[in-house]
């Protein structure tokens, strides 16, 4: 994990939204957003659940300082461009295992 933090320091350390608040009932999301960064965003989504989710879910890219399009990609897979709608939101979906975390980097 501290190999995590060295790479992504300057976004962790940034403002952070609460997309989803943490209720143990199913995935937390917390969004760090930085405009001023080559890392816009990071999404850390976590399952707290005892059983595997498939969901889809909204993340509010306005603070990240992005326009029109946003290249996203989970852990160090390949990077997807992606569309923002008119308010400035992308719709990811994700497969996670029964308490585990993933995160989405947001350039």
């Amino acid at each position: 994990m501290g190999n995590f933090y060295k790479k992504y320091r300057a976004i962790l350390d940034s403002d952070i939204i609460h997309v989803r608040r943490p209720d143990a009932r199913d995935i937390d999301i917390i969004l760090h957003v930085n405009p001023l960064l080559q890392q816009k965003g990071l999404a850390a989504v976590f399952n707290p659940l005892t059983k595997p989710v498939k969901k889809s879910f909204t993340l509010p890219l306005y603070y990240t300082g992005l326009t029109h399009t946003a290249k996203i990609h989970e852990q160090e897979g390949p990077s997807k461009t992606y569309k923002l709608d008119r308010a400035y939101n992308v719709t990811l979906s994700v497969e996670m295992k029964p308490q585990s975390m993933t995160w989405f980097v947001i350039e």
